[in-house]
């Protein structure tokens, strides 16, 4: 299977399947596919699945795509301004994703909700929901804005906005941290909590929070006339 990523500052995938080729995607990211490849949209992992998916804001479906009558393509576009960023799942144990940057992946490769900690107000409008890529193969996420990827040594830590947390490979330690002093906790406008992410192993953050778009463009959803 052959993928180009096309465009700059709002990117799409294309790929060029061979017939018996097979992806899976989030529903509502389809751009265009070609008349040889059938689309089959199915609830995984059973009603708890399904259940789970929903209540953590993901699509209670996934959108099978499979070349069953030929070589041809399918294309994804990404919902935010962004780049896209392929991942060679056979380098990573598993890579921890934020829910709305999946975008696709080959069958080989599984996607499982692994937390909501219900604290969505408090990091950036995201929470701590994240889907877990398992397997090998190609999956593709959908970063919003610039790509800030970082590989991080033994040891190395840094602390990150959550709303900022793209992905990370499950070798990253995750730690919740909570902001010192009241002020810097209700007026930094930054929220109460700092991912603590401590290597070794890599870190993928986006530069456009939905959070931070929500609130420049709150004056002017509000204003009629």
């Amino acid at each position: 299977m052959e993928y180009q990523i096309k465009g700059s500052t709002m990117q799409s995938l294309q790929l060029q399947l061979e017939r018996g080729d097979s992806i899976y995607s989030e529903a509502g990211s389809l751009l265009s596919m070609s008349p040889t490849i059938e689309l089959e949209t199915n609830f995984t992992g059973g009603i708890g699945g399904v259940f789970k998916r929903v209540i953590t804001g993901n699509t209670a479906v996934l959108n099978h795509f499979k070349a069953l009558h030929g070589e041809g393509h399918v294309s994804f576009s990404t919902r935010m301004p962004g780049h896209i960023v392929p991942l060679q799942m056979d380098r990573y144990n598993s890579v921890h994703v934020q829910r709305h940057s999946f975008l696709c992946a080959e069958e080989s490769v599984s996607l499982n909700v692994v937390g909501n900690m219900g604290l969505t107000g408090f990091f950036g409008g995201n929470g701590l929901i994240y889907n877990k890529l398992d397997g090998s193969g190609l999956a593709f996420i959908s970063v919003d804005g610039e790509v800030n990827e970082m590989y991080l040594a033994t040891g190395e830590t840094i602390l990150v906005h959550p709303g900022h947390l793209a992905a990370y490979d499950s070798r990253v330690s995750f730690e919740v941290q909570r902001l010192k002093g009241f002020k810097n906790m209700f007026l930094s406008g930054d929220g109460m909590f700092l991912v603590k992410l401590t290597g070794a192993g890599t870190v993928w953050l986006h530069t456009l929070s939905l959070h931070g778009l929500a609130e420049v463009m709150m004056p002017y959803m509000s204003s009629r006339g």
